[in-house]
């Protein structure tokens, strides 16, 4: 089985105004920034996403080399291109394993990105991150430590 179609879209967009006394409104947009990425499916042909529920405190390590998608093939990934992180119900914190740390897309001395309850973190690279035995593993932590927490996560890569 491998992916029939895939990509990767962000955009931010926005109307602005601001009253001027004794004149019309200033008014800016409606208006947008987005970018767009439709990655080659026969490269990145595979996609890893699960929707997960932690206990106050709790983390979860996730394998790239080891996981099984949703019509229940085992993946090795070699490649990652998109990654996206949406928390549901509890803020997250997205980080690299303890052991064979998947450093994308986070780097520096304690890497670490928490994305708060309704948000989400979405990157799409225009090359892939290249993922091995030795990076293949990142941590995701249910920031609240009383409150059950949900989290999705979807990406694309390649094996």
């Amino acid at each position: 089985m491998s992916v029939d179609i895939s990509a990767i879209v962000g955009e931010i967009s926005w109307t602005q105004s601001v009253t001027n006394s004794g004149f019309v409104k200033t008014s800016q947009g409606p208006d947008k920034l987005t970018a767009t990425l439709a990655p080659s499916t026969t490269t990145y042909n595979r996609i890893y996403a699960v929707k997960g529920t932690l206990a106050g405190g709790a983390s979860v390590t996730i394998n790239l080399q080891g996981v099984t998608d949703y019509l229940n093939q085992s993946l090795t990934l070699t490649k990652v291109i998109a990654f996206m992180l949406k928390a549901t119900t509890t803020a997250m914190k997205l980080e690299p394993g303890a052991s064979n740390p998947l450093t994308w897309p986070l780097t520096g001395t304690s890497p670490e990105l928490i994305v708060e309850a309704g948000g989400f973190f979405l990157i799409g690279d225009g090359l892939p991150h290249t993922v091995s035995a030795t990076d293949k593993n990142f941590k995701i932590t249910n920031m609240d430590g009383a409150v059950t927490g949900t989290y999705e996560i979807a990406l694309i890569g390649g094996q």
